[in-house]
């Protein structure tokens, strides 16, 4: 598997109206529902597990998961805690779901970051969001 320097570097050596590298398999990406299928699995987690952890509105869920809705940035965000990601697979996760990374400038992705990073729970990250957005 290429890594990002080098796909960047594919792209750049080409000429002005040459796009034929797009249909090399390095350049996909995993869809999102597939990825998340693939974290159920890892972390031995059911959807209906998944689904009511994350408090999620059933139908909605289920839409998700199968690819027919796209899951928004902070559902992506709490996945990451719920599964305790690190940092670096947390950013994979949103770039797999077309979401921008958590920047630590952005005070409320500071909170995300700061959770994720000490292996806070999801009830603890909602906490500090509360009373962050309390504050504001």
């Amino acid at each position: 598997m290429k890594n990002t320097r080098e796909l960047i570097n594919q792209i750049k050596n080409r000429n002005r109206k040459d796009v034929s590298f797009l249909e090399d398999e390095e350049f996909d990406c995993p869809k999102i529902q597939y990825y998340l299928a693939d974290m159920l699995r890892s972390h031995k987690m059911s959807g209906v597990e998944y689904i009511t952890k994350m408090n999620l509105e059933r139908s909605y869920g289920y839409q998700m998961l199968n690819g027919r809705r796209k899951p928004t940035r902070e559902l992506l965000v709490r996945t990451a805690i719920l599964f305790h990601l690190n940092l670096e697979e947390a950013q994979r996760l949103l770039k797999i779901g077309n979401r921008e990374v958590l920047y630590p400038r952005v005070k409320k992705d500071a909170i995300a970051i700061f959770s994720i990073e000490k292996g806070l729970s999801l009830s603890e990250y909602q906490e500090l969001i509360d009373a962050y957005e309390e504050g504001i």
